[in-house]
């Protein structure tokens, strides 16, 4: 049991060396918070808001992909994860959400050889949420920019109270951003193993921990591993490279990434349609919000060949997952 989890396990690490540590990138890169304290509080706030709000997410991966058995979940969860890996040890921010579906698409094009209707109605939803995450994110921060920029014009205050407001709101959108990656991006680590009966529910009086709650745990740590480990370095490629924020930039950049998050963490009905919560990357919104928060300030202050860089890897990253998956899911298979 504990191997055939062990992909879900390293993807989270993986998942948490490189989208958790965009939640406090900017504000590490901007030394306004501690690398240290930074990944403590996205640790905490990470695996509670995996806990409340992962399960949603992590039904709809599961109809994604359908998968019934333990290696076949395996396969699907370790070739995201190496893939993921390379790019943090690259220093480029990828799609861990892109690189799931990615891979989840592999298995069923090589269980099945095509996917059905409803599959195909599926996927086209996620997509589009992928293209819409990024523009609501940097609606969000430009907005806010705005707002905020004329509040702090009207009401001046002594540079060390700013300050210190400054690192209060910095800590604040960074564990509200944690929250919303736990809560929308812990389907990623755990997804695949949504179909499958691993654990029975446990009773703690009056409360059960449910298999789903169980499996959110384990992403969770999982998750807060990697962000303490192995993501200093992808911090500083969002908070640093693309455009130098400053303090206040930096506040609103994770605050509107947040938003844009745990909007899509939850379901929605808008008239007779229904938005499933549906896993979006968090690299993908804090890039919308620094985009948006470029537009608010004039798009010379962007660097550009870092912006195309970070592009190449979302396109690349569900191609090769998609590959790798079907590379070994018939060594894993056979192994199982």
């Amino acid at each position: 049991m504990v191997a055939w989890l062990s992909s879900g396990l390293l993807l989270g690490w993986s998942l948490g060396a490189n989208d958790a540590a965009n939640v406090f990138g900017t504000a590490v890169a901007s030394r306004m918070v501690r690398f240290a304290t930074a990944a403590r509080f996205c640790a905490v706030f990470v695996v509670l808001g995996g806990l409340v709000n992962g399960p949603a997410a992590m039904e709809t991966l599961g109809a994604l992909g359908q998968i019934e058995t333990l290696p076949g979940a395996f396969a699907t969860a370790v070739a995201p994860a190496v893939i993921i890996a390379a790019m943090v040890r690259l220093g480029i921010p990828v799609s861990t959400s892109q690189a799931v579906v990615g891979a989840l698409i592999g298995y069923r094009l090589m269980m099945v050889g095509s996917l059905d209707t409803a599959t195909w109605r599926l996927l086209w939803t996620i997509i589009l949420t992928w293209a819409a995450c990024p523009v609501l994110a940097a609606t969000v921060a430009f907005c806010t920019y705005k707002l905020t920029a004329l509040i702090f014009r009207s009401l001046p205050m002594p540079l060390f109270a700013l300050d210190r407001w400054l690192r209060f709101g910095l800590i604040a959108a960074g564990c509200y951003g944690a929250w919303a990656l736990g809560g929308n991006n812990l389907a990623n680590v755990v997804g695949v193993y949504a179909r499958l009966d691993l654990f029975a529910p446990v009773q703690f009086g009056p409360w059960t921990l449910s298999q789903s709650r169980m499996l959110a745990t384990l992403g969770g740590l999982a998750i807060a591993l990697g962000a303490a480990t192995y993501s200093y370095r992808v911090m500083l490629t969002v908070g640093r490279d693309l455009m130098r924020l400053d303090a206040f930039s930096a506040f609103i950049a994770v605050f509107a990434e947040a938003v844009a998050v745990d909007f899509f963490a939850h379901s929605w009905k808008i008239g007779t349609f229904v938005l499933p919560a549906i896993p979006v990357s968090i690299t993908q919104a804090l890039i919308g919000a620094v985009l948006g928060i470029g537009f608010a300030r004039g798009l010379h202050t962007m660097k550009m060949p870092v912006l195309g860089l970070i592009a190449l890897g979302w396109v690349l990253t569900p191609l090769l997952a998609a590959l790798l998956t079907a590379g070994i899911l018939p060594l894993v298979l056979r192994l199982g």
